[in-house]
């Protein structure tokens, strides 16, 4: 797949002690198979080089050929298979990839019911862009992978064990820097040593408790790296899991501890809880949920970073709408926690993939992708947008055609209505200060907007494609007031989408969107009498979410929530003088909305939804922080002045929240509870002297009223009012001193949603909630700077009712 998101290979343990079946033949011959496919694919990416500002944008053209033979007896089982992904960019040739991979897997059943297994795997592939490793050279960094791995398995006395060795060895090549540079990744290269073993403890009615311990063994060939450090290290994971079904979900969940320890003193050893899991829930015949969750401890080069430790949690939900015709979605959002740093990092994923069967060996394969970065280090956020498409063949056949079974358009109709919301804007400014110095700062600010949207869509059972045309007004800005000043108000925008989503069996209609939309700027900047303008209509591209509820007579609302990243520009006073600031902007926009469907079919008639009763679920924000910053400053010899300022940023949220309520007739008033940890912060950084000061929110917890009306017997519409206590991380370093700590505010919550039946217990919550934190002011010992903290929150809550 063109421009996907690479994961360096590794071939774990667990993977390796894994349930390894013999191969079966039902006759004494051998079973030959053999397959080869192609792909060629042009994607689209809006941030070539991942980089919060100076944004490049490029279409590549990758061409992915692979093949499989497999062999295999009553006894034994030999698969080899090879695959190569050859990507050309139109414009930046230096980030040409051509990656290779061959590998080779064998099984052999003996007697007694034991196995032995082996397999070896050599790769010559590059670094992703979005490795916390890059060295953003001139082009992307290149690496040679060996693994190797056996072992030895089976059932005795009804209990299952595996015992096996990984190895696996990393060589990276040295990358082109700018200035004629290069970076040196010899200190890289290692060799990663795996044994261990997993042991059946308890069976049960529908599965297996097991205990799963691994030694680890890091060896560099490089014994101090450039910057001092002595990587190599040895630890082990010790895991308690079950392996099985429980009701309906089947896979497997585990809990465990995992312990580095380092050759170098300064890192000290590295001890954490990990979890994992790896389950499915097939909901119906043609739709299958999977959820991973894993938790590991990573290498990083990082200036004092022993390791990062690597949390990752996703969901992927795909449909089989007919046999030539399906759909998929996902969601991931991983956190690397660096250890011995002051730096974490979130990245959220998320995506839609369409796939049409021209016939059983041909295929149209059509996807869009977005991922953002969010870090409490300054100068490591992106947002990125991704359109592929693609066209591939198979010389086995995909599936046998069932006659009937093909994919064929349901109901259509046309809709119109009005909108109106909030939008946050977030600005990142990249500039040089000083003499040789630079700005890394976050702004933003936020207001009310109204617009106006018109669509078409066409169903496929449940499933729901469309596309929507939307304009919208209001003016959304924030200013810098000190001996520079400078400003940005996003204006009126139109945008065009793409709708994907799925109809309960109420008839509410839950689903995606994705498209373009271009947006009118105004950006003002004043210095020393001199000032510019810049008037300007930017492309931008919208990634959200949203829920539909039918009103009764073609009337339906609708609650959305969109993240829409632009092209940067260059600003400054004079324009164009060589010193100009880099902005670059993204918007949060939350838009609540009412249509009507000029062809609406007759509304669904379902079983009343009773809301009562107490309830209990998780959920995933997504959100800005906003800071109105105020304090002095002097200015050397010229006057002193007061700065007044707004900072923002972005982040996600992940918590747990329950709560109980009563339903009266079609009214309902109840209250809840949350708990949630949060990524949302800003950066200030002037190096390589200057302020450095950020604000992180770390968690929160908050109680809140919620008083509502049930629609559609299935939906219940409310507002909320709460209190909330939050705990901030501050740092401030001014002069060589650093103020830091953390900050517990007390604040409100007021806020709107609706909670959807998806069916008779699970319940999907959105929610769009405005917080005020409060005041907090930090002495840095020559002044007092003051933060009026506030955030504006989209949740998404999966909720169970008990």
């Amino acid at each position: 797949m063109a421009n996907k998101t690479k994961v360096i290979f590794v071939l774990s343990a667990s993977t390796a002690f894994a349930t390894v079946s013999p191969a079966a033949s039902e006759a004494d011959d051998p079973n030959i198979e053999f397959n080869m496919g192609v792909e060629v694919a042009e994607t689209f990416t809006d941030n070539v080089f991942l980089t919060s500002n100076f944004k490049r944008s490029d279409f590549v053209t990758t061409v992915s050929p692979w093949l499989t033979w497999s062999y295999g007896t009553q006894d034994f089982k030999l698969d080899l298979n090879a695959n190569a992904e050859i990507s050309r960019y139109s414009s930046f040739a230096s980030e040409n990839t051509e990656d290779y991979q061959i590998g080779m897997d064998a099984r052999y059943r003996m007697e007694n019911g034991i196995f032995v297994f082996g397999g070896i795997d050599h790769a010559w592939e590059h670094e992703d862009r979005t490795s916390p490793d890059d060295v953003n050279g001139l082009g992307p960094t290149q690496l040679r992978e060996a693994t190797g791995y056996f072992g030895v398995g089976g059932n005795q006395n009804g209990r299952s064990f595996r015992l096996g060795v990984n190895v696996r060895n990393l060589d990276f090549d040295d990358t082109p820097a700018a200035g004629g540079l290069t970076v040196n990744n010899d200190d890289r290269d290692r060799r990663d040593v795996e044994i261990g073993g997993r042991f059946g403890l308890q069976k049960t009615a529908t599965g297996e408790i097991f205990l799963q311990g691994i030694y680890e063994q890091r060896d560099y060939d490089t014994a101090i790296d450039d910057f001092g450090f002595q990587r190599s290290s040895k630890g082990f994971h010790a895991i308690l899991g079950y392996s099985g079904k429980i009701g309906s979900l089947t896979g497997e969940a585990q809990v465990g501890v995992l312990s580095r320890n380092y050759d170098d003193p300064r890192f000290g050893t590295v001890t954490t809880p990990t979890i994992g899991a790896d389950v499915a829930w097939r909901t119906g015949p043609k739709t299958r949920i999977t959820g991973k969750v894993k938790r590991t401890l990573e290498e990083t080069t990082a200036f004092g970073a022993s390791g990062y430790i690597a949390t990752t949690a996703g969901v992927r939900i795909s449909h089989s709408i007919a046999q030539d015709f399906s759909l998929g979605s996902y969601f991931f959002l991983t956190q690397n926690d660096y250890q011995g740093i002051n730096r974490k990092d979130i990245l959220g994923e998320a995506g839609i993939d369409l796939r049409y069967n021209l016939n059983p060996r041909n295929y149209i394969d059509f996807s869009y992708g977005y991922r953002q970065r969010s870090s409490d280090s300054a100068g490591f956020d992106f947002d990125e947008h991704r359109l592929f498409f693609g066209l591939g063949t198979d010389l086995k056949p995909r599936y046998e055609k069932r006659a009937g079974d093909v994919a064929s358009f349901g109901s259509s109709e046309f809709y119109a209505g009005a909108m109106t919301g909030i939008s946050a804007l977030q600005t990142r400014v990249d500039s040089p200060r000083g003499s040789g110095g630079n700005l890394i700062a976050d702004f933003g600010g936020s207001n009310t907007i109204g617009g106006v949207f018109a669509g078409y869509r066409v169903g496929f059972d449940q499933f729901v494609l469309g596309v929507e045309l939307d304009a919208e007004l209001g003016k959304t800005t924030w200013s810098h007031n000190a001996n520079r000043s400078f400003s940005v108000e996003a204006g009126n925008a139109v945008g065009l989408s793409a709708i994907t989503g799925f109809r309960t069996k109420h008839g509410n209609f839950v689903y995606g969107r994705f498209g373009l939309n271009s947006t009118e700027f105004t950006s003002h900047y004043q210095q020393h009498g001199s000032s510019s303008v810049l008037n300007d209509r930017k492309l931008g591209f919208d990634v959200g979410v949203g829920a539909e509820i039918p009103l009764g007579g073609g009337l339906s609302g609708r609650v959305e929530y969109l993240i829409r990243a632009y092209d940067d520009y260059l600003i400054g006073a004079p324009l164009g003088g060589g010193n100009d600031d880099n902005f670059a902007n993204v918007q949060a926009v939350a838009r609540f909305g009412l249509l009507y469907r000029l062809n609406a079919q007759n509304e669904i008639k379902a079983e009343p939804v009773d809301f009562s009763g107490l309830y209990a679920g998780g959920f995933l924000s997504h959100g800005t922080l906003q800071s109105n910053n105020t304090g002095p400053r002097p200015s050397g010899s010229a006057p002193a002045f007061t700065l007044d300022a707004t900072r923002s940023g972005q982040g996600f949220s992940l918590g747990i929240q329950g709560g109980y309520g009563k339903q009266f007739g079609a009214f309902y008033l109840g209250g809840e509870v949350d708990v949630e940890a949060s990524t949302a912060n800003w950066n200030i950084e002037r190096s390589p002297v200057g302020r450095v000061y950020s604000l992180k929110k770390k968690n929160s917890i908050g109680a809140s009223l919620r008083a509502g009306y049930v629609i559609n017997n299935s939906v219940l519409t409310y507002i909320r009012a709460g209190l909330v206590r939050s705990s901030f991380d501050s740092s401030y370093l001014e002069s060589g001193i650093v103020t830091a700590g953390t900050v517990n505010l007390n604040g409100t919550r007021i806020g709107a949603g609706l909670e959807i039946a998806v069916s008779p217990k699970t319940h999907l919550q959105l929610d769009y909630s405005h917080f005020d934190h409060g005041t907090h002011q930090v002495n840095y010992g020559t002044g007092v700077d003051q933060f009026d903290t506030s955030s504006d929150v989209f949740t998404v809550a999966l909720n169970y009712r008990f």
